[in-house]
């Protein structure tokens, strides 16, 4: 039930066909900074207030979720870079069978080189994403 309501609140919004409809209310009172840093994390995160309060509470709290929000952050931006990475493959791959087929310009050593450099950067990164480090955030 947590991982549903946490999509929930990751989502913003509530499903219309949700198992157990929120018909309890809890008044929150906080300070004007405490609502400030509220708004913030809100608009940070593209959620309601109330999506916020609800991903920490089901996630272990605050740190947690800006923990798993970072995750989430490392691992699309990890996506991003296989994604060219294995473009940059295709690319080799496609240019060395026309080169059988044709004669064409051949594959340097540099090339191939290259984009080994570029998929251990992207396993380097994986690793450290899923050690949960995030020690290489560079983009």
């Amino acid at each position: 039930m947590a991982e549903d309501a946490f999509a929930v609140a990751r989502r913003g919004r509530r499903r219309a066909n949700a198992d157990e409809p929120r018909g309890r209310r809890v008044v929150l009172k906080v300070t004007d900074r405490e609502l400030s840093l509220l708004n913030s994390l809100a608009r940070a995160q593209g959620v309601s207030k109330q999506a916020v309060l609800m991903r920490a509470v089901l996630t272990g709290g605050s740190d947690a979720a800006a923990r798993y929000e970072r995750l989430r952050e490392d691992l699309s931006a990890t996506r991003l870079l296989l994604a060219n990475v294995a473009n940059n493959v295709n690319q080799l791959a496609h240019q060395a069978n026309a080169f059988a087929v044709t004669g064409g310009t051949p594959v340097s050593a540099e090339d191939v080189e290259r984009a080994l450099r570029d998929v251990r950067v992207v396993l380097a990164r994986v690793d450290a994403v899923a050690s949960g480090s995030g020690a290489d955030r560079a983009r």
